[in-house]
This record gives structure tokens, sequence and C-alpha cells, in this order.
């Protein structure tokens, strides 16, 4: 018997229409997270808008308010979702780090990505140590 279950999506190219996470049943029975989950979800989605826009300032400031609203759920029951939360999370922002890095070195290095490339980088690290 499975007690929970939860999905995430992840690529490219997404419906805008749902959410990047998705919980198909709880383990208690009640969703405490549906709301924390219906904002991670609208941030995650801003935040893709504005990396394929090439904003990478404003995507990494999403994926921040969406990992802050993860630590909120703190009941026991939801530590594992939270968990999946946190490293979907994590995971578009290393995307958008590793698209930075690859922009901000090399022979046709873009400077006016550095800031983002660094902020990325801080992100990333403070999430990492948050884990």
């Amino acid at each position: 018997m499975e007690l929970f279950s939860i999905s995430a999506k992840e690529g490219k190219y997404f419906n805008d229409k749902e959410g990047f996470i998705e919980v198909e049943s709880c383990p208690v029975g009640v969703m405490f997270c549906t709301e924390h989950l219906a904002f991670i979800n609208k941030k995650m989605r801003f935040s893709r808008s504005h990396w394929i826009n090439k904003n990478y300032l404003l995507a990494i400031e999403e994926l921040k308010l969406a990992y802050n609203k993860t630590t909120e759920l703190n009941q026991t029951s939801c530590v594992q979702c939270a968990d999946l939360f946190r490293s979907t999370i994590t995971n578009s922002l290393e995307t958008i780090q590793e698209d930075l890095h690859e922009m901000t070195t090399g022979f046709f290095r873009a400077r006016r990505f550095q800031a983002s490339y660094e902020l990325a980088t801080r992100t990333l690290k403070e999430f990492k140590e948050n884990n």
C-alpha cells in the first residue's frame, strides 16, 4: 500500500496551467500544503518565464521565495514533501546557474550576466547549506 505519492515535473517546455509539483495523495489525508504548494508552483512558473526571457535576477528571486515558503511546512507528516519541493526548486536553480556559467565564461562571455551568475551561485550555496 502506497502511503503517499508526489510527482515533480521538469523540462524546458511546460504547460503553464499545470503545477511543477503535484501531490497525488497525502499520508495524513489532510493536505496541509495546499496553499503552500499553490504559491510554490506559481513562483516556479514565474521563475521559468523570467528564465526563458533571460531575466535571471528575477528568476532567481522567484525561486528564493518558493524555497523560503517550503520552510513553513514543518509538520512531521510534511517533511518528505517539503524535501521534494526544496529539491525541485534547487534543481531549477542549478539549471539557471549552469546556463549562466556557460554565458559568463569562454571567449564570447557576456559580462552583463556576471551579477546574475554570482547571485545564482550564492543562492545555490545557501539552499544546499539549509538542506
